[in-house]
């Protein structure tokens, strides 16, 4: 549930909001003051605050102050008509989440708020480092005995307190962002903003001006200035993923940025100051694509002064049988299942899966199982088919848990790498992939099935182009960009032509 705080003297105002924001997905607090809303704010602990800029006794911008004086890690949404955008605007180059002009519908305020309410968890929410297998569920926590991990919260304690640039490495799902949120809870800006950007996720044309802002009509689309991240997020913590996806232009300004702590939104001229610490993190390897020319060598060794190697889930020894047991805890409390604990074949089977989407698929595998338990003990048949179908293929081929390389394809076939999802049958039985994530309660099938279908469609595509990217990209039909963008996104490399009658 999303607490939410609104702060407006019309009824009518307030009134739409009841009717876009009904329980039980949302508590809905509401005041008509700035009194009676500074009141609510201290007592009820909101997740996210809508104020008006123009309230009968204070301000918005003064109140917003009184808000950051409380907690400055509550998102604060600002709403005002056109005559004070710009009150708007300079609350949020003092830390404001974003303002929205009158009228606006629930197509705008909808993803607005549940953006914020996102911020407000990972700055809320601890990532904890446990000093030992811990029996509460509260917070994030970092878990697993194995050297790796534990040189993983050996380096938090080293950096956190430092006031340097971090660079996190690690495959897609293993936590990155959780490390990023321990060096912030840690550090001596835990009490300042903490703001999260996926920089794959945004266009290409739009991320410069989410980093950096933009001024009025400096391109199509720009009917206002917009306050990017760098000017938000003064003073706190901007963690970066998929840092490796900018483009030149973006790389040189967050270069100077790191360098210099200035720089220019987009269309503007006036050079702004900032005070941000940069959390980077990336899945590609950052020095091949130097190699490559698809990333400034200045640029990385400027975010490479302290790195962080997050292992897979699948070289971290007891993680996985750790991690099992803490989600089983923390998704049994919030489904309202009294679950005692995991049988120890479910165990087994666990651990015998390659875990090709980490820590990430971990959590949605044991949600599942909760959802179709019927007693207190986690048994095997509440798996998912892929996880169960991984300890049969393993007793078939009398085979141990460790990693073998593949068997060498045929001659003349590019050797085509990548973390793919090994559970995956050759032919997707899309039927039974929609049951399991209807009944896991994904809101995002279609990005799922998505994800599914490239890493099987584009090795298929790339072996048969014998590693010719461009033509791969033309019979895909997608840009050598976009194919690129995705070969990185799912760890997907050529790395060579394979001849067997060399060997």
């Amino acid at each position: 549930m999303i607490k939410l705080l609104v702060i407006d003297d019309e009824q009518l105002i307030l009134e739409c909001f009841r009717y876009a924001f009904p329980n039980p997905q949302y508590e809905l607090i509401t005041a008509t003051n700035a009194a009676d809303g500074l009141a609510l704010f201290r007592v009820k602990s909101p997740d996210v605050v809508l104020a008006d800029i123009r309230l009968p006794d204070v301000s918005g911008l003064d109140l917003f102050q009184q808000f950051q004086k409380a907690d400055a890690r509550v998102p604060v949404i600002l709403m005002t008509g056109q005559g004070t955008a710009d009150t708007a605007i300079h609350a949020m180059q003092a830390g404001a989440f974003e303002y929205i002009l009158k009228p606006f519908g629930p197509e705008t305020l909808l993803p607005l708020v549940q953006s914020a309410a996102k911020t407000s968890r990972l700055m809320r929410t601890p990532a904890k480092i446990p000093t030992d297998h811990p029996a509460d569920t509260s917070g994030d926590l970092l878990i697993g005995h194995c050297p790796a991990m534990q040189e993983v919260y050996r380096a938090i304690g080293r950096v956190a307190s430092q006031n340097v640039t971090v660079l996190i490495l690690g495959e897609s799902g293993t936590g990155k962002e959780v490390i990023a949120r321990a060096i912030y809870n840690y550090s001596q800006r835990a009490q300042k903003t903490f703001l999260a950007i996926n920089c794959a996720a945004i266009p290409e044309n739009l991320l410069e001006s989410e980093l950096f802002g933009h001024e009025k009509g400096s391109f199509s689309g720009a009917d206002r200035k917009r306050i990017g991240r760098f000017e938000q997020c003064s003073g706190g913590t901007l963690f970066m993923d998929e840092i490796g996806d900018m483009t030149p232009l973006t790389q040189t300004k967050v270069l100077r940025v790191l360098q210099d702590q200035q720089f220019e939104r987009v269309g503007g001229a006036e050079s702004i100051r900032t005070d941000v610490r940069l959390i980077g993190a990336t899945n590609p390897d950052l020095k091949a694509m130097i190699e490559n020319g698809d990333f400034r060598g200045d640029l990385f060794y400027r975010l490479n002064v302290y790195t962080i190697t997050l292992p897979p889930l699948r070289d971290r020894g007891d993680g996985v049988e750790l991690l099992a047991e803490h989600f089983c805890r923390l998704f049994a409390r919030d489904l309202g299942k009294e679950i005692t604990g995991i049988a120890p074949e479910t165990i087994d089977q666990l651990k015998a899966y390659r875990w090709p989407g980490n820590v990430r698929e971990l959590q949605s595998v044991i949600k599942h199982a909760l959802l179709l338990s019927t007693g207190p003990v986690l048994v095997p048949a509440f798996l998912p088919e892929t996880v169960r179908g991984s300890q049969r293929r393993l007793e078939s081929h009398d085979v141990d848990d460790s990693y073998s390389e593949p068997t060498p394809m045929r001659a003349a076939t590019p050797q085509v790498a990548g973390h793919h999802d090994e559970s995956a049958p050759a032919t997707t039985h899309w039927s039974q992939f929609v049951e399991e994530r209807l009944i896991a309660g994904s809101e995002s099938i279609y990005d799922e099935a998505q994800q599914l279908m490239d890493r099987q469609l584009i090795p298929l595509v790339l072996q048969h182009a014998k590693g010719n990217q461009l033509q791969a990209a033309k019979l895909l039909g997608v840009s050598r960009a976009t194919l690129r963008a995705k070969c990185k996104q799912y760890g997907i490399t050529v790395d060579k032509v394979v001849d067997v009658s060399d060997s």
